[in-house]
C-alpha cells in the first residue's frame, strides 16, 4: 500500500512514502544508511503472556509509520562525524584528546590526528554516549553542515545538557517536532525488533527474540552457523561488520538487533533522572547463552547513563522515499527531479505504480489523497 506524509519544503508540501502489506519490504537510503518502513500503525502493546520477565509490562505499541535503520551506525560513519565536530569539541572541552564518549573505542583522536585504530573495521558498529549521539543526529538533520549550531540544535537542544541548582539534569526528554532523524524510543525499537503483523494467523504478536523466533539466536561466527556475535566464551575477532548475519532478521527485515553493540533508546526509564536512558539488545562482549535474563529477550533493557558509550541505530520520519537525490531532505531539487522524470515519460515518475503517468502520480508524490 501507499501512504503519504506531509513535509514543508521550498514552499511546497512534499513527501510520499512506500510501505508494504507485510512490512519491512520497502527500503530507502538516506545519507548512505538503509532504512526499512515499519508500518502497521496502532499495533497493540504486549500482553501478559509475551514478556516473561515482566508479565505486567505493556510495551511495543506505536501509532504511526516510521523508518528504522537496517543496521547500526558504523565506525566509518562515526569517523566522518568525529572529523567534522573535532574543532568544536576542542573549543568546548579544552582537550585535544578524544574521549570514548565522543569518538568511541575504535577511533583515536589526539592532537589533530584522527584515525581508526588497528584491529577495527570501518564497517563494525561504533559506540558513543547519548549526548554525542544527539549531536551526531543534529548534524544529520541539518544536512551535515559544518557549523557549530548544526551540531547543537535541530533535534536535541544540547543547551539542556546541564544541571539545575539542585543538581538535577535537564536533558531534553524527546526529539523536537519535525526531526528528520532521532534515537528510537523504547516502543519503536521493541516494535521493530519483536512485533510481527503476520503472527497468530495474521492477528499479530510479539516474538521473544529479535530473529522472529521464541528461541534465542545462537552465538558464533556466520560460517559456523552462528546467529549473533554475542554469547561466545572467546570474543576474539568481534565485533563483526554490520550485516554479517544477513539471514537473521526481525520480522521487519532489521539486522543485528542481537549482538554488535547494545543500542541507545531515546526513552527515559525513570522520569526523575533525565540523564539516564535505556538501551536494548546484547553487545559482542556478552557471553551467556540460553539465559532467561538475556539482554535479547523482549522486555529486557538497561537503564544507562547519558555519558556511557553505546551503539546507535537511527529512526527517521517516513518522508524519505520522496528524497530523490538522497541528501537527507525533501526540497526544490527533489521536486525538479520528479518534474523532469514526469516530462520525459520516465517510469520512475510512476509513483502510483500503475504503468501510467498522469495526475495521480503527482498527487501521490505530493502526499495527497487519490480520492478513489
Amino acid at each position: 500500500m501507499r501512504y503519504g506524509l506531509m513535509m514543508a519544503a521550498a514552499g511546497v508540501m512534499v513527501g510520499s512514502g512506500l510501505a508494504s502489506e507485510g512490512g519491512g519490504d520497502e527500503r530507502v537510503s538516506i545519507f548512505g544508511t538503509e532504512f526499512v518502513v515499519v508500518d502497521d500503525p496502532g499495533n497493540r502493546d504486549t500482553n501478559e503472556f509475551e514478556v516473561p520477565l515482566g508479565p505486567e509490562e505493556r510495551i511495543g505499541g506505536v501509532d504511526y509509520v516510521y523508518l528504522i535503520a537496517v543496521t547500526e551506525v558504523t565506525v566509518a560513519q562515526h569517523l566522518e562525524f568525529v572529523e567534522a565536530y573535532y574543532p568544536f569539541y576542542v573549543i568546548r572541552t579544552g582537550s585535544e584528546l578524544g574521549s570514548a564518549q565522543f569518538s568511541g573505542r575504535a577511533i583515536r583522536v589526539a592532537f589533530g590526528q584522527i584515525h581508526i585504530l588497528p584491529g577495527h573495521h570501518p564497517d563494525e558498529p561504533t559506540v558513543m554516549s547519548w549526548e554525542y549521539a544527539a549531536r551526531y543526529i543534529n548534524w544529520l538533520h541539518n544536512g551535515k553542515i559544518i557549523e557549530d549550531w548544526a551540531f547543537e540544535t535541530g533535534v536535541y537542544d544540547t543547551s539542556t545538557f546541564v544541571q539545575d541548582n539542585d543538581g538535577n539534569w535537564l536533558h531534553q526528554e524527546s526529539h523536537s517536532p519535525g526531526a528528520r532523524f532521532w534515537m528510537p524510543t523504547a516502543d519503536e525499537w521493541i516494535k521493530a525488533a519483536y512485533w510481527d503483523p503476520q503472527k497468530n494467523n495474521g492477528a499479530g504478536g510479539y516474538w521473544r527474540y529479535q530473529n522472529g523466533s521464541d528461541i534465542e539466536p545462537r552465538p558464533g561466527l556466520p560460517s559456523e552457523g552462528g546467529e549473533r556475535n554475542a554469547g561466545v566464551d572467546n570474543n576474539d575477532g568481534f565485533p563483526l561488520p554490520v550485516g554479517s548475519y544477513p539471514t537473521v532478521m526481525s520480522p521487519w527485515g532489521v539486522l543485528d538487533m542481537a549482538g554488535g553493540q547494545s543500542e541507545l533508546f531515546e526513552t527515559i526509564p525513570d522520569s526523575g533522572n533525565r540523564y539516564r536512558r535505556g538501551t536494548g539488545g546484547s553487545d559482542f562482549n556478552y557471553w551467556h547463552y540460553d539465559d532467561i535474563f538475556s539482554p535479547d529477550i523482549i522486555g529486557y533493557y538497561v537503564n544507562t547513563s547519558a555519558f556511557v558509550p553505546n551503539g546507535l541505530r537511527l529512526a527517521s520520519t517516513a518522508y524519505a522515499p520522496a528524497d530523490l537525490n538522497e541528501d537527507g531532505r525533501v526540497d526544490f531539487f527533489d521536486v525538479a527531479q520528479f518534474v523532469r522524470w514526469f516530462l520525459d515519460d520516465d517510469e520512475r515518475a510512476d509513483f502510483r505504480e500503475d504503468q501510467l503517468l498522469n495526475r495521480d502520480d503527482v498527487r501521490v508524490f505530493l502526499g495527497l489523497s487519490l480520492n478513489i
